[in-house]
């Protein structure tokens, strides 16, 4: 298992080869061929623009790729801006070894949290055109009831377009140590 961040997404230039989404960078691009993983989402990837989101939980099937991360997890707790595991994991992860997508709500302003449910709602989208049982999960330290109403009964917008009630965050969590997010690893990993 591994616990990584990613880079921001930023839209790339017209004619660029690399998709804007940093998320879909973590997935190789033969996955994109017509009968893999992602070719229900290959005529869109250019077009999906989503921020990046900050944490992604994953379990690696290769035992190679897995004792890499282990070294490389050691570094991350030492300096947790760390790249390495992103950039050791881009364009390598199979779409089932991601079992979960983590935002952190950092600021309190009513504004800002529409912006990871957007992310949610994109992440939610994809998962249900895959077939995957990704999960999408915020963090914060602080939450206000209207984030609490917000974060635990919204709806994904794909369930409206196929009549089902597909809720769009799977979790929130308060954060103010990191034991207070064994639960939210917990559930990712029964997923």
């Amino acid at each position: 298992m591994a616990i990584f961040s990613l880079l921001n997404s930023q839209i790339q230039k017209e004619a660029q080869e690399e998709v804007s989404s940093k998320f879909l960078t973590l997935f190789s691009s033969d996955q994109f061929n017509d009968g893999r993983d992602l070719s229900k989402i290959a005529p869109f990837k250019n077009k999906i623009f989503l921020p990046s989101p900050d944490y992604i939980i994953t379990v690696i099937n290769n035992r190679e790729t897995s004792v890499l991360i282990q070294s490389l997890l050691e570094e991350q707790a030492r300096k947790p801006d760390s790249l390495s595991i992103y950039n050791l994991l881009k364009g390598k992860l199979k779409v089932e070894e991601v079992k979960a997508v983590v935002s952190l709500k950092t600021s309190n302003r009513p504004d800002r949290r529409y912006q990871p449910l957007f992310e949610a709602a994109m992440i939610k989208a994809m998962r249900y055109v895959l077939h995957q049982n990704w999960q999408y999960y915020m963090v914060a330290s602080e939450l206000s009831s209207a984030d609490r109403t917000i974060f635990s009964t919204a709806v994904a917008p794909h369930g409206i377009a196929i009549e089902q009630d597909s809720q769009l965050v799977d979790g929130t969590y308060l954060y103010n140590r990191k034991l207070d997010l064994v639960p939210l690893v917990e559930s990712a990993l029964e997923q």
